[in-house]
């Protein structure tokens, strides 16, 4: 197995928490709810959803360590990270064929997908 650079993981998951404030706050929030059907009420205990995303966000933060673990370079791991970002939307599009949800709603998360791997390739690239 390759090496995974452990300061990295952390430093992914407040990565991903800050783009998806931004990402799911001022730029997209109204869209994806709209899109989702969700509202703040229906949207859980914080502790939950928070906590869900931040184990969710380490396991694709260790993930992307051991893919990038040969490449060298912020550039070659921030391009890595895009990749592996475009495959995982890839897989987002497919289940979101088969559950007819809104095109828009796979531009939405899909490109959160493809933008917080590449930032997270990148920060593993940094610590290289």
């Amino acid at each position: 197995m390759g090496e995974i650079i452990w300061l990295s993981i952390p430093l992914c998951v407040i990565v991903s928490f800050a783009i998806g404030f931004v990402w799911y706050g001022p730029l997209f929030k109204k869209p994806w709810m709209e899109d989702t059907g969700m509202t703040d009420e229906k949207m859980g205990p914080p502790a939950k959803v928070f906590g869900g995303a931040a184990l969710h966000a380490l396991i694709g933060a260790l993930a992307l360590n051991l893919l990038l673990d040969r490449t060298n370079g912020v550039l070659a791991n921030t391009s890595g990270g895009v990749i592996i970002g475009v495959a995982a939307a890839a897989a987002i599009g497919i289940n979101y064929m088969f559950s007819s949800q809104p095109r828009r709603l796979l531009y939405i998360d899909g490109g959160y997908t493809i933008l917080l791997y590449g930032a997270m390739g990148a920060v593993v690239g940094l610590m290289k």
